[in-house]
C-alpha cells in the first residue's frame, strides 16, 4: 500500500531534487550553461512558491505591505519611544530613492543628525542570543559561519512574528522590492551582458537559492521530529525547532527579501559579547533604524570619503553626521564606501552617476585545457605574477580606472607567459615575447571594446533606473578597456 502524499511532500521533493542534483554541485564554468541552470533554479523556486501560496499567506503579505505616511508616523513614534534621537531630521519620501533622511530645518556641516542606541538595532548579537535561532547558531556551520546569513534568518523570524516583534514598526517601513540583480527579471539580467557582473549576479542568485533550499529542508525536520515516536528518548530537536519557520511560511520570497534588506542596508558595529583574536570586540553586522534611511551621495570625487556612520562605544550608540550644510527639506546623505560600480550594483542596487578611480573590472582570461604547457604556465603565473590568480585554467585579472596605470606592471609578465610556446622564466623576459604578449592583450581589449560599444543605450545614462544602471555599468567598463588598450600601446613604445 503506497502512502498518500500532500502538498508539503510535493514541494519538499522538488526542493530536495534541486538541492541534490544542482545546487550542491559546482556551478557550470560555461556561462551559457550557467544561464540555463539559472532558468531551471528560477522555475523550481516559482513552482515551490506556488504550492506554498496555497498553504500560507507569506508572499501575499509581503506583496501587500504598505510603506506610506501612516507607516512612517508609526515608525517615528516607535523610534522616539526606544530612544533614537533625531536632530532636525525626519523620514521623507523621494521620487527616485524611496525613503530618505530629510532635514526639517537647516543643518550645518559636521552636525550629528541622529543617535541610535544599541538596543534599537537588529544585530547579530540579538540573532545569536534569540531562543528562535540559538540551536541553529550552536549547531549549524552555515548559520554560525556566515554572519549576514544569520542576520537574514533572524530578520525573517522577526517578520513572521509581526506585531509580536519589538522591531515591527521598523520592519514595516523596510522596502519589499529591491533594484539589485538578485531581484532582476530574466530580461534585466540578460541586459547586463557582456559585463562580468552578469555572471556574478547569476552566481549570487545561485548561492542564495542554495541557502534557502538547505534551510527549508532543515525546517521540514521540525514536523518529522514532532511525529517521531522516540522524540523523548534522546533525539535532539532540529536546529529550527524553536523558530517560527514552517514549510508553508518559509518561502523563497521571504528569505530573498531578508537577504535583500541585509545586503543593501547593513552596517557594522562592535559586538557586545564576541571578541576577535586581538581581544577587542568583534565587528558584527547590524541593521540600524533611521540611520539606514540615508541615501548615497552622488559626488564626483577621487578622494576617499569619511565614514559618516560610526559607533560611539562611550554612548553605546551609532551616530550619523552631516557631510555638508543642508537646507530645510533637503536630503541628508552619506557615502556608501569606495567600492567598484559593479559592487555598488550587486550589493546596493544602483550604479553611481560618477565613475571614480576606485572602480575595478574583474576580467577572466582562459588558457585552453588542451595547452600542453598549462601546468608550467600555472606555476609561472603563481610564482611571478602576484596580481593574477588562477582557478583551474581560468586566470582572474583586475583592471582599474587609472589613466596612468590601468593594470599592474606584472600583467605584461602574465601576457608573455600566456602566449609562450616554450614557457620558462628566461624566455618570458625576452623583448620579442613581451611584445607578442602585448599584442595579445591589445587584441583582447580591442575585441571587448567592440562588443561593449553596441551593448548599451547611451540615452539611458542619466536615468535612475535598472536600465540606467546597466548603461552606466557597461559604459564605465568600456572606458576601462580603452584605458587598458592605450596603456598597452604606451608599453609597446617603451620596449
Amino acid at each position: 500500500m503506497t502512502r498518500s502524499t500532500g502538498p508539503d511532500d510535493d514541494l519538499l521533493r522538488k526542493v530536495a531534487t534541486l538541492f541534490e542534483e544542482t545546487l550542491s554541485q559546482q556551478p557550470p564554468a560555461n556561462i551559457v550553461e550557467l544561464w540555463k541552470e539559472h532558468l531551471k533554479i528560477r522555475r523550481v523556486l516559482e513552482e515551490v512558491g506556488a504550492i506554498q501560496a496555497k498553504l500560507g499567506d507569506t508572499d501575499e503579505r509581503l506583496g501587500k505591505a504598505k510603506r506610506d505616511s501612516s507607516a512612517i508616523d508609526a515608525f517615528l513614534k516607535w523610534a522616539d519611544g526606544v530612544g533614537i534621537a533625531r536632530n532636525n531630521v525626519t523620514i521623507g519620501i523621494t521620487q527616485s530613492n524611496g525613503f530618505s533622511l530629510q532635514a526639517t530645518s537647516s543643518i550645518p556641516k559636521a552636525h550629528i543628525v541622529a543617535r541610535v542606541p544599541r538596543h534599537a538595532m537588529i544585530t547579530l548579537d540579538h540573532a545569536r542570543k534569540s531562543a528562535m535561532l540559538k540551536k541553529a547558531f550552536e549547531r549549524d556551520p552555515i548559520v554560525s559561519g556566515m554572519e549576514n546569513v544569520g542576520l537574514a534568518l533572524f530578520l525573517s523570524c522577526q517578520w513572521l512574528s509581526a506585531e509580536k516583534s519589538k522591531w515591527n514598526p521598523y520592519i514595516s517601513v523596510l522596502p519589499t522590492t529591491f533594484p539589485t540583480p538578485l531581484f532582476y527579471s530574466e530580461d534585466q539580467l540578460l541586459n547586463l551582458k557582456p559585463s562580468p557582473i552578469f555572471e556574478e549576479a547569476l552566481l549570487f542568485y545561485r548561492t542564495i537559492s542554495r541557502q534557502y533550499s538547505y534551510f527549508l529542508l532543515a525546517v521540514a525536520k521540525n514536523k518529522m521530529f514532532d511525529n517521531a515516536q522516540n522524540r523523548r528518548n534522546g533525539m535532539e530537536p532540529p536546529i529550527f525547532y524553536n523558530s517560527p519557520f514552517t514549510v508553508e511560511n518559509f518561502t523563497s520570497k521571504l528569505y530573498f527579501w531578508a537577504v535583500g534588506i541585509v545586503t543593501t542596508r547593513v552596517n557594522m558595529v562592535p559586538s557586545e559579547s564576541a571578541t576577535g583574536q586581538d581581544g577587542k570586540p568583534a565587528i558584527i553586522p547590524a541593521l540600524i533604524p533611521v540611520l539606514d534611511m540615508a541615501n548615497h551621495e552622488n559626488l564626483a570625487t577621487d578622494t576617499p570619503m569619511e565614514d559618516l556612520v560610526c559607533y560611539s562605544p562611550d554612548e553605546e550608540c551609532a551616530v550619523i553626521t552631516s557631510h555638508k550644510d543642508v537646507k530645510s527639506d533637503e536630503e541628508v546623505t552619506i557615502f556608501y564606501g569606495t567600492r567598484s560600480i559593479g559592487e555598488h550594483l550587486l550589493h546596493n542596487g544602483f550604479v553611481p552617476l560618477h565613475h571614480g578611480k576606485f572602480d575595478v573590472l574583474k576580467l577572466k582570461i582562459g588558457i585552453p585545457k588542451t595547452d600542453k604547457h598549462l601546468g608550467t604556465k600555472l606555476e609561472l603565473v603563481k610564482k611571478l605574477v602576484p596580481s593574477v590568480h588562477a582557478s583551474g585554467n581560468i586566470f582572474h585579472v583586475d583592471l582599474f580606472n587609472y589613466r596612468t596605470q590601468p593594470f599592474s606592471d606584472d600583467l605584461l609578465q602574465f601576457a608573455a607567459i600566456f602566449v609562450a610556446t616554450e614557457p620558462t622564466e628566461k624566455s618570458i623576459t625576452t623583448t620579442e615575447l613581451q611584445k607578442k604578449g602585448l599584442e595579445f592583450l591589445k587584441a583582447r581589449f580591442s575585441l571587448l571594446t567592440r562588443s561593449y560599444e553596441s551593448s548599451f543605450d547611451a540615452s539611458k545614462l542619466q536615468e535612475i533606473s535598472v536600465e540606467g544602471d546597466a548603461a552606466r555599468l557597461k559604459r564605465a567598463e568600456l572606458e576601462i578597456f580603452k584605458l587598458a588598450f592605450n596603456h598597452c600601446e604606451l608599453l609597446e613604445k617603451s620596449l
